[in-house]
């Protein structure tokens, strides 16, 4: 889980909380009335208090979001790493590849889906448009073991990733594939081959 799904996640609990303690159950504040007093139980803050707090916390996990970028730069290192695999020939890690892929760019829909970049259009109707058809396709490449295939499938995902980029204003991004491993930090069959070249 990354950093900023946790803080969501933080801050969705804490916005449960304040409002289930604030007046459990929706009850009117005669109900949380101290037994015999008439006077509630303890203060309980009105709706525009709650809604202040509530504002706050959402700008609180705005934030703490990562940018864009930084998530675009975990993209294209399991981009490079995919490339090695496959061209290795190392299966099992091309499949582990492409499931982070997936997951990265699903993250990044869900994390940026009004991304400024791409305004009027949103970044969450057109990565998945854009992304969907060449994953598929790259994924059973991946599945079926088939070098030839799987060249063709990550140039096509490289080229959808070029042309979402080129949709967003920023056609001086240009993924194609890695001429080098980007990290050698990583054991496994596709290092040990590409060190080998």
């Amino acid at each position: 889980m990354m950093r900023h799904e946790i803080l969501l996640m933080s801050a969705a609990i804490s916005f449960f909380c304040v409002s289930a303690f604030a007046n459990p159950a929706g009850e009117p504040a005669a109900a949380n009335a101290k037994p015999g007093t008439g006077k509630p139980a303890q203060a309980t803050p009105d709706n525009a208090s709650l809604q202040r707090e509530i504002e706050q916390l959402k700008r609180q996990v705005k934030q703490l979001q990562p940018d864009i970028t930084e998530a675009m730069l975990g993209l294209q290192i399991r981009h490079a790493r995919l490339w090695f695999a496959g061209e290795s020939g190392d299966w099992t890690l091309a499949a582990f590849q492409v499931h982070g892929l997936q997951d990265g760019l699903e993250g990044i829909v869900d994390t940026y889906p009004e991304h400024a970049a791409l305004q009027p259009e949103r970044l969450g109707d057109i990565l998945p448009a854009m992304m969907g058809a060449p994953m598929k396709t790259l994924r059973a490449a991946v599945d079926n073991k088939n070098k030839a295939e799987f060249e063709r499938a990550f140039d096509g995902v490289s080229a959808a990733c070029t042309g979402c980029h080129a949709v967003a204003g920023f056609t001086f991004l240009q993924i194609h594939r890695p001429k080098t491993p980007l990290l050698d930090n990583l054991s496994g069959t596709s290092v040990a081959i590409s060190a080998a070249k």
